[in-house]
């Protein structure tokens, strides 16, 4: 019975001393809130109603809602609702009138420096006195769909390693050679993976790619959604690594920045970083996607004949 107990007093021994001679990686805390919504849009309550009747005794309004659960402020004239589906002048109002920017900026959702979620700005867009005056031979239900069109951003990090000759060693740390964690703001567009690898003694690669999260679509930044082909799938890209001697390839503008088209939906970009040190560190590397970024929504409005 003795040596039972002293074989068990052994072994627990054993397990606290291995224990205490492990390192543990500390885990990388995003600085962002993430996720892949932009501006949130829905109407309003009742705002079309479901239901409304002709004959010009009944005027009714259209309130689009705009919620900036992303992570970009976006200035209230980079934003703009056009409403379609139904001809304005059957409804009281002209063209123009049917197009409306927000009467303030949307903030950005972040994360203070105790880490709590700070909500971005909510507004409501509104689209007033819409009246059928002219008579229905029947009920008749019309589709009002609403799109929004706005310029946003998405900030992304993640960690390179530098180190003298650019060979990974046990006990080093970090490591060149690896998939890199890498954090998004919260924004329809996203850097979905990034890697570093060796290049040579004084010289290392990384790439990273880029691909739509949203449902909506991706444009040329300041073309207002403009539909075409020089305009679709274009995305603006920043790289800063804080460091001389970078360059990339496959962006239509300088070594570190310019545009890039999301062909197939998603698209890899390849910098080499060159740097000559005499001490290993960690060091961060800032990406900016820019873009304009256009969503819609329908319902229906059921416009009954006055008797």
């Amino acid at each position: 019975m003795k040596n039972y107990v002293n074989i068990i007093l052994i072994l627990v021994l054993l397990v606290f001393a291995s224990g205490c001679g492990e390192e543990t990686t500390p885990s990388k805390e995003s600085p962002f809130i993430g996720g892949t919504t932009g501006l949130l849009i829905s109407y309003d309550k009742d705002a079309p109603p479901a239901e409304v009747y002709d004959g010009g005794d009944f005027d009714f309004d259209v309130v689009v809602k705009l919620k900036n659960e992303g992570e970009y402020t976006v200035s209230k004239d980079k934003v703009e609702v056009r409403l379609s589906g139904i001809d304005p002048k059957e409804f009281g109002l002209s063209d123009s009138d049917f197009v409306k920017h927000p009467d303030e900026d949307l903030e950005g959702t972040y994360k203070d420096s105790e880490g709590n979620k700070i909500e971005g700005t909510t507004t409501y867009v509104i689209f007033s006195k819409l009246n059928r005056h002219e008579s229905l031979i029947g009920n008749t239900p019309y589709t009002i769909r609403a799109d929004v069109c706005y310029n946003y951003a998405t900030n992304v990090n993640s960690m390179l390693c530098i180190k003298k000759g650019q060979v990974d060693k046990e006990g080093d740390i970090c490591k060149i050679n690896e998939k890199k964690a890498v954090f998004n703001s919260g924004g329809p567009v996203q850097v979905t993976s990034f890697e570093e690898m060796p290049r040579g003694k004084n010289k290392f690669n990384f790439n990273f790619k880029i691909e739509p999260r949203g449902n909506g679509g991706i444009y040329k930044k300041d073309s207002n959604c403009e539909y075409t082909r020089a305009n679709e799938n274009k995305v603006f890209v920043s790289v800063d690594t804080g460091m001389d001697g970078l360059t990339c390839t496959g962006l239509d503008g300088s070594a570190t920045s310019g545009y890039v088209t999301l062909y197939g939906g998603e698209r890899m970009i390849t910098c080499t970083q060159e740097t000559e040190t005499g001490i290993d560190f960690e060091k961060p590397v800032n990406i900016k996607l820019e873009y304009d970024y256009k969503e819609g929504i329908s319902t229906q409005v059921l416009v009954k004949h006055s008797i």
